[in-house]
């Protein structure tokens, strides 16, 4: 499962910068919360460390691309070294279909759910920063870091299987690009590692790199039967 990963002011034909990274967190909240639809294109690397349960010690590379529609619907198409996943989620549903095979499966969205790339995962992370800062900026966008703190994330986001308490105390590393003229956030990543032992999948090491595009241009997003 992948875990739990923009600010210009227009004023007439001009653009106002800001230098406070508060600011442009909080605009870029705003911004979040009025897309409509987005286009996502997702890369994660996972490592797990001495799992006591069937995991072993297991590395597996994810890449991932698709569409949100909001408020709840998305169509991902999965790539990994077990083949190709396409997933689609409206609700708490999921339609998967697996490696190898033409045919729609109707599962519960907590087994699916690629947590962490849609706009709302993202508001999420901004809500929760600590340590913030602004690294640099260009013509274009904001570059922030900040830490994240999983435990009072995963509370917030609700992932369903999730008990937030196992991520009590971790933090996980976040930088995000945002948008100089529309505050929307561009890009964002997720550096995270954490004993999670307690329920047997050992040391968890990931990385996670998502990228946004096609703001609120026009999607269909239907079950497949």
């Amino acid at each position: 499962m992948v875990l739990l990963a923009a600010v210009a002011l227009a004023v007439g034909c001009g653009v106002v910068e800001l230098g406070n990274p508060r600011q442009i967190v909080s605009r870029a909240i705003q911004a979040q919360g009025r897309l409509k639809s987005v286009h996502m294109e997702m890369d994660t690397d996972l490592e797990f460390k001495g799992a006591t349960s069937n995991l072993g010690d297991a590395s597996n590379f994810y890449r991932g691309e698709g569409d949100f529609e909001k408020p709840d619907k998305s169509k991902m198409t999965i790539k990994s070294a077990a083949g190709k996943t396409e997933v689609i989620t409206i609700g708490d549903t999921a339609y998967v279909k697996m490696p190898g095979s033409e045919i729609w499966t109707q599962r519960d969205v907590s087994d699916y759910l690629a947590t962490g790339v849609s706009p709302n995962d993202v508001t999420n992370y901004l809500k929760y920063t600590k340590d913030l800062k602004l690294l640099d900026r260009d013509d274009d966008m904001y570059h922030l870091s900040f830490n994240l703190d999983m435990g009072r994330y995963a509370r917030v986001a609700g992932v369903p299987g999730v008990d937030p308490a196992v991520f009590k105390g971790m933090e996980a590393r976040m930088e995000v690009w945002v948008l100089k003229d529309s505050f929307r956030v561009k890009k964002a990543k997720m550096d995270f590692a954490g004993d999670l032992t307690k329920v047997g999948a050992g040391r968890l090491v990931m990385s996670m790199e998502v990228e946004f595009s096609d703001f609120d241009k026009p999607v269909k997003i239907e079950a497949p039967f």
